[in-house]
């Protein structure tokens, strides 16, 4: 049978399924307040016009379901999350706020229900370690390769924390304010470090923990988020709430701002000439930017291949490396890059559905082994558990 009629015959019977396991109606949509009512309007004329522009349509498809669901519009929400589902690229609603009221209709279990149909579990990874202080909420990870110590800066405590191998940390320096991205490069440990008033870039030295310089870009509405070093020491970071990527070249004083819009920037990386840059955006999930000519363009990739929400992002032998979480099924895929590595030719999916997930976001290379963190636990209060990080091997 052909497999596309396979998937449809078994995205139906999930539907019928679950619809015959909930009997909970509808909840009655909701009046929107007056202020609200052209700010909505003026979302979904955006987003129409990007579904007939965007080169990831799906992520648009789902974000049109978010925004009814924000104007308590219930069949309107449906609708697009069903179109959302049929896609079966992983779209994920079960954990989303925005949805709660929803929770016990059979038309949204019967999408849940299709959505864990059509993204089964895969795993490829194992232990390597895990961290005792399992409030850190550790954002992102570097590893030196000379002393061998991971780096894991604290969004909660303002610190970073250097760790052995079996998980043995201690404090490498504090007083800070949310730490995101962090990057060991030569005998230098980088920072992204954020609070009201600034978001910095601040370079430590790995042996005294001493500032050696700090890059700021002083105000609010800024968020530095994660880095990736260029061959020649050059510095490219991202800033999610202004939409922008800076640039630090190497031996200057100075960040400056790359050309363009990258909308929700968070992940960021280079190819191993470091001639282009890939960075993850809304809506086309990743931009590619030739640094020779400035140019930037969405990446070409298969229809079967969601790029929402991409956190973590890697270049290794010819492939990125992707981790993807919020309304993405949270999985690690692998994405093969044609030869002039300006488009995406297949991609693997590596792990999804791990049990120990809870707040995925980043890792690192260590040669041929990948690490990262399967539960940050970022929207916690209480009942931490141990943070758990995972080990990939590539061959």
């Amino acid at each position: 049978m052909n497999v596309s009629v396979m998937a449809r015959r078994s995205l139906a019977l999930a539907l019928t399924l679950a619809a015959g396991s909930a009997s909970a109606q509808l909840p009655l949509s909701g009046p929107l307040s007056g202020p609200d009512v052209p700010l909505v309007r003026a979302e979904i004329a955006r987003l129409e016009k990007l579904l007939s522009s965007a080169s990831d349509k799906a992520t648009v498809t789902y974000e049109m379901a978010r925004t009814f669901a924000f104007a308590k519009q219930w069949p309107e929400t449906i609708q697009w999350l069903r179109k959302a589902a049929e896609l079966r690229v992983g779209l994920d609603p079960s954990h989303e706020p925005i949805f709660a009221e929803l929770h016990g209709a059979r038309e949204f279990e019967a999408i849940l229900a299709a959505v864990r149909e059509a993204t089964q579990a895969v795993s490829h990874s194992r232990p390597a370690f895990q961290i005792a202080e399992s409030d850190l909420a550790p954002e992102s990870v570097a590893y030196d390769p000379n002393s061998k110590y991971f780096y894991f800066g604290s969004m909660r405590k303002g610190k970073v924390v250097r760790c052995s191998a079996s998980g043995y940390c201690t404090q490498f320096v504090g007083g800070l304010g949310t730490v995101v991205g962090i990057k060991a490069h030569g005998k230098g440990l980088w920072v992204l470090n954020n609070s009201a008033s600034e978001s910095a870039l601040v370079h430590y030295d790995l042996a005294s923990a001493e500032v050696v310089r700090k890059y700021p870009v002083i105000g609010a509405g800024h968020n530095f988020n994660d880095l990736a070093f260029a061959p020649g020491g050059d510095v490219y970071l991202t800033d999610t709430r202004a939409g922008a990527v800076w640039h630090l070249a190497n031996g200057t004083a100075d960040l400056t701002r790359l050309p363009g819009r990258f909308e929700s920037a968070n992940g960021i990386a280079l190819s191993e000439d470091g001639g282009l840059l890939y960075v993850s955006t809304f809506p086309d999930g990743i931009s590619v930017v030739d640094l020779k000519t400035r140019a930037t363009t969405p990446i070409a990739h298969p229809d079967k291949l969601c790029l929402a929400t991409i956190d973590g992002l890697y270049f290794h032998r010819g492939a990125l490396l992707a981790i993807q979480n919020g309304f993405m099924t949270p999985r690690v895929v692998r994405l093969i890059l044609t030869r002039d590595l300006r488009a995406i030719e297949r991609f693997d999916v590596l792990e999804r559905r791990n049990p120990l997930f809870e707040g995925v976001t980043t890792g690192v290379f260590t040669g041929r082994d990948f690490f990262y963190m399967a539960n940050i636990q970022d929207d916690k209060k209480s009942g931490f558990n141990p943070i758990r990080v995972l080990k990939l091997h590539f061959s």
